[in-house]
């Protein structure tokens, strides 16, 4: 019993994090409003997963207030459409979920076929990538990286004296 509760939490936990990444995905497909990004949410997820409004709203206003997405009001309803700010970070948070999925593989195999030498094993150079990734992985939230671009540019700017 208690197994399953943790296999729900877990579950809650990935959906939440993929959540901003949904949202602007399916933005990106055809600009929408946020009840018709709940159902198709639903409906692609065959019913296992709904998440509510109190979820969606608070993302597209942060997605908003970070110049990822406008919304227009269209028959007294927001229409969400994706700029081209959304469009590049979409397609940085889509190769970096690819690079944590083929990493978060690469583990669940060695542990399924209980190699347990693959870190001795492994050159310098792949405990060094292997770093780089779960880096990566940690920082794949596009909100973290969008705050690690300002603070850059404002280094940036600092350093030219601006």
């Amino acid at each position: 019993m208690e197994e399953s509760t943790d296999n729900n939490k877990m579950c809650t936990e990935i959906r939440r994090a993929f959540l901003k990444y949904v949202v602007l995905k399916i933005i990106k497909e055809k600009p929408t409003h946020g009840y018709d990004i709940i159902k198709k949410v639903e409906l692609r997820s065959n019913g296992r997963w709904t998440p509510s409004a109190g979820s969606i709203y608070p993302i597209l206003e942060k997605l908003e207030s970070k110049g990822f997405i406008r919304s227009e009001g269209i028959e007294r309803r927001k229409v969400y459409t994706i700029t081209p700010k959304g469009v590049a970070g979409l397609d940085r948070m889509t190769q970096e979920k690819l690079e944590l999925l083929n990493e978060m593989s690469r583990i669940v195999n060695n542990v399924i076929e209980g190699d347990d030498n693959s870190d001795a094993e492994m050159k310098d150079d792949d405990i060094q990538n292997g770093k780089q990734k779960s880096e990566m992985a940690h920082d794949c939230d596009f909100q973290d990286q969008e705050e690690k671009e300002e603070e850059k540019e404002e280094e940036e700017n600092d350093k030219n004296g601006r």
